[in-house]
């Protein structure tokens, strides 16, 4: 025996199913934003001079986090866009917004070439870029952190160092905000 739906049932099973949804969603989006980690947290940043042309910044990503491989960017203190930065190959994973892209989970390792004249100074201070998401299905809006490094025989007093969260800026911000706010939905506006 077959039932057959009318569109008068089929609206009422809908706008039932609308209904629960809009209830449900601000308790889902409360208890996921609370869970979700301040991006400084997610996506720890460490440098460190390799030698003196070049130096590896790292990131140490929490578990249930991840990072894009196309979202990184890398300038000097000058603002200067730095070329053959030296990624490593990710993990391909299918997106639902953004297609196949590469991501990392845990760690990343990238290399970075020193500027001649950051290499004279014996210092280099970088602007790092880069997005990662949660697995809850909440992407961060790109997250801006420096890092000073001081490199092998160089006259700099400077130590290696990430300069403290209050200098990290995300989309434009000079200090990471509050709890819920940090991020935003795949696929979302900017």
């Amino acid at each position: 025996m077959t039932t057959q739906l009318t569109l008068p049932v089929i609206a009422r099973i809908a706008v039932i199913t609308l209904s629960l949804g809009e209830m449900l969603s601000p308790a889902i989006a409360a208890v996921a934003e609370s869970d979700l980690l301040e991006p400084e947290k997610a996506f720890r940043i460490s440098a460190r001079a390799l030698d003196q042309r070049s130096v590896e910044v790292t990131f140490q990503i929490a578990d249930g986090y991840y990072m894009y491989r196309n979202r990184f960017k890398f300038e000097d203190a000058a603002g200067k866009l730095l070329a053959d930065v030296e990624l490593p190959k990710g993990k391909v994973k299918e997106d639902p917004f953004f297609g196949k892209t590469e991501t990392y989970r845990r760690e990343v390792r990238i290399r970075v070439p020193v500027t001649a004249k950051d290499s004279n100074r014996g210092s280099v201070k970088l602007k790092v870029t880069s997005q990662g998401c949660a697995d809850i299905g909440v992407c961060y809006v790109p997250l801006e952190q420096f890092v000073e490094v001081r490199l092998p025989g160089g006259s700099s007093n400077a130590a290696s160092a990430v300069i403290p969260p209050a200098s990290s800026r995300i989309d434009g911000l000079p200090k990471a905000p509050r709890k819920g706010t940090a991020a935003v939905p795949q696929g979302g506006s900017r």
